[in-house]
């Protein structure tokens, strides 16, 4: 079930990258922007997506107080009684009138409209927001929407727009634009952090499944941010390489399934005692041996936890010379996957619990 709410999520990830993205493209001067296959066709499909994927967690408590239950009278029960329900609920509708407005051609104004309004609500019904309402609701809007609008863009630019247009006048804009948006993607991210992980506990969480994810996840963000700053700074050519821009999405991917799979684990509040009630995380015994309670992280370098460093680095490296040697921009992707590998594998090797 785990996996079925996580793809879920991913599917929402995308819908929403993929409507934010055509929006915030409509106000950009035609001269600033390649040219765009847009399909309203996909536009409606990415509303019914988040319709439809949004359900997953509400299919998830069903099932789990079913028993031997009703399930569709337990399914009535989630919507009407539970906040999971309330927030679906409120998806739901404004999906409809998103679909609406795209349907019938409304302007751009009371699309973005619509489309902060689900946003808005995708952060009031998240999980952090149930530990700190205003706060929790401020800091994942914010990181939502930045990640939406930031991807969206490069989703339609990489997959949508015709190989042969104007490149550097495009990065004039968006590359600014791309970096203030990472920039609120990192400060929204520790802010949300630090409800379920305080700082000092971090190392330490990595022994428990959210924590190895959280790790994944902030390692998958840096070949995501190097293959990026090739594509803004080192790309100069007239015309952009759509497999370049491709090869930066993929590495998106990852990002996206870390996050989704992550959001299912039980947070580390207490890790002690969310080790005794969930165990170890996969590979981490295998890697470190038993672990006993209490949990006690500290850095312990070793050499081969070095040398998994060093060879993550490496592959780091490969990226960009791949890019000055003009290798298959694919290639990226590898070094990135084995960059955070290698770096997990270094890391683990070099804590001691």
């Amino acid at each position: 079930m785990i996996a079925f709410t996580a793809l879920s999520d991913v599917f929402v990830y995308i819908a929403f990258s993929y409507l934010a993205g055509s929006v915030v493209l409509k106000f950009v001067p035609i001269s600033k922007k390649p040219v765009l296959r847009e399909s309203k066709v996909l536009e409606l499909l990415s509303v019914a997506a988040i319709a439809l994927f949004s359900l997953a967690p509400v299919i998830e408590l069903t099932n789990f107080l079913a028993d031997d239950q009703s399930w569709f009278a337990v399914f009535f029960k989630v919507l009407v009684d539970y906040r999971t329900g309330h927030g679906w609920i409120v998806t739901g509708l404004f999906c409809i009138i998103l679909a609406a407005a795209t349907l019938l051609n409304f302007s751009k104004h009371i699309t973005v409209y619509f489309l902060g309004v689900l946003i808005l609500a995708v952060g009031y019904f998240s999980h952090v927001s149930t530990l700190n309402l205003w706060g929790g609701f401020a800091s994942h809007t914010i990181h939502f929407l930045a990640m939406a609008v930031w991807t969206g863009i490069l989703l339609h630019v990489s997959w949508f727009a015709e190989s042969k247009t104007e490149w550097r006048s495009f990065l004039s804009w968006f590359t600014p634009f791309a970096i203030a948006c990472v920039a609120v993607l990192f400060a929204s991210g520790v802010a949300i952090m630090l409800f379920f992980v305080e700082p000092s506990q971090y190392a330490r969480s990595w022994v428990l499944p959210y924590g190895q994810l959280l790790l994944l996840k902030h390692l998958s963000i840096v070949p995501l941010l190097a293959a990026a700053a090739i594509n803004a700074f080192l790309n100069k050519r007239k015309y952009y390489e759509r497999a370049w821009l491709r090869a930066e999405s993929g590495l998106l991917l990852l990002v996206f399934l870390f996050t989704a799979f992550m959001s299912k684990q039980a947070p580390p509040h207490n890790i002690n005692n969310t080790f005794r009630s969930e165990g170890p995380a996969p590979f981490v015994e295998m890697l470190k041996g038993p672990l006993y309670i209490p949990i006690d992280g500290s850095w312990d370098a070793s050499i081969n936890g070095i040398l998994f460093i060093v060879l993550g680095l490496l592959l780091l490296a490969m990226m960009v010379i791949g890019y000055k040697r003009a290798l298959s921009p694919w290639l990226s992707i590898l070094c990135g996957s084995g960059f955070i590998i290698a770096s997990y594998i270094g890391l683990m090797l070099n804590m001691s619990y």
